[in-house]
């Protein structure tokens, strides 16, 4: 965040963070995609309105208001469970306030019609939530830092799981551990008292907040022991690889998902020599 950013009035009440979750549950987006609507006064923005599902972009339009003002839709990543739905909901936000609605990424050519993310989201009475790029999910993972310290995590931090690494979509675990350690560093200053993240259940207090989070660096730091000491055994291929380091009961729906946080782990035991 810049160090000379905008700031919010001091007298204006808080941003409401509203949740709407999306009728998409499996094994990689657990409970459903989280949508989330942040209202100041009549401004609105929507952030991941997850995917084109009529039914889930009609609760969103509602949850927005007949009579709000949108200033904008974000989303934290290019996959479809969160992008999928922008640029229709984009569209109807736009016809129903007569003002054009801009859709904003991170990676444009991953989600049609998209421009640039801003730095910040600015209302009336000021700084509303700060854009966060973190790669490691993905190359064009953000969260978003909301006025009062909640961060949407996309999908950096989940609610009850540990989130993949996709090296298809730049999925990268160096950069993924230096995105935890800036996340760190912001809890321990104080500055995240909760996540709100792309799946899964929020963590509401600033304990827990890093507690998830160091558990989500010493689980990473545990895994890449575990597929050093498999390489140095001499297990070399990925199907032997994948079975000691997950044991043979690993779901089917799972091994893909597997697979992809070995292929990162090796990526990342290669560049650290």
């Amino acid at each position: 965040m810049a160090e000379h950013a905008p700031q919010r009035d001091p007298e204006a009440p808080p941003v409401e963070l509203l949740a709407v979750r999306a009728a998409n549950p499996g094994p990689l987006t657990l409970t459903g995609t989280n949508s989330y609507v942040l209202r100041d006064g009549a401004q609105v923005w929507v952030v991941d309105p997850g995917p084109k599902d009529p039914e889930h972009l009609a609760e969103l339009l509602l949850t927005c208001g007949a009579d709000a003002r949108p200033q904008g839709v974000l989303v934290t990543h290019r996959h479809l469970d969160h992008s999928a739905g922008a640029a229709t909901l984009a569209r109807q936000l736009s016809a129903r306030s007569g003002v054009e609605v801009p859709l904003w990424a991170a990676d444009q050519a991953a989600v049609p019609g998209s421009r640039p993310l801003p730095s910040t989201l600015e209302g009336e009475r000021g700084t509303v939530g700060h854009v966060i790029h973190l790669p490691g999910h993905t190359s064009d993972s953000v969260a978003v830092l909301v006025d009062g310290g909640r961060l949407l995590s996309g999908d950096t931090l989940l609610g009850g799981s540990s989130t993949v690494i996709v090296p298809e979509d730049g999925g990268n675990l160096t950069e993924y551990l230096q995105s935890l350690a800036i996340l760190r560093a912001l809890a321990m200053d104080g500055r995240i008292g909760a996540i709100h993240p792309g799946h899964g259940e929020p963590i509401d207090s600033p304990l827990d907040v890093l507690a998830v989070i160091e558990e989500s660096i010493a689980h990473r730091q545990e895994r890449i022991e575990q597929v050093r000491r498999a390489r140095t055994a001499g297990v070399l291929t990925l199907d032997r690889l994948l079975r000691v380091v997950y044991g043979d009961e690993l779901p089917e729906e799972l091994r893909g998902p597997a697979r992809w946080n070995l292929r990162a782990t090796l990526d990342h035991l290669a560049e650290q020599g």
